[in-house]
């Protein structure tokens, strides 16, 4: 579920994906994806802060994109599921 999260943000920064499209898939994955990363930090966490590192320059490229977006309310929301993935990664 986490790798899912990570693939669609993924998808946005590099325009496979648009923000609005993500948004919609984040609603449903991100419900599922924080306990499962919760999971991950106590059953492996060295894999677990593999992913707290790309989910970390995965919102900073979107933070930065975000300024200059047409869906800049979008972006904000996929950056805003990655930091609660994050958040549960520890």
């Amino acid at each position: 579920m986490v790798e899912q999260v990570i693939q669609t943000a993924t998808k946005v920064v590099d325009g496979g994906l648009a923000a609005r499209e993500a948004f919609t898939v984040l609603a449903t994955l991100t419900r599922e994806a924080v306990p499962a990363a919760r999971r991950l930090r106590e059953i492996d966490p060295d894999r677990a802060a593999a992913y707290r590192e790309l989910i970390l320059v995965l919102g900073q490229e979107l933070r930065r994109r975000e300024q200059t977006s047409d869906e800049p309310r979008h972006v904000r929301a996929v950056t805003d599921d990655l930091a609660k993935v994050l958040d549960a990664l520890g």
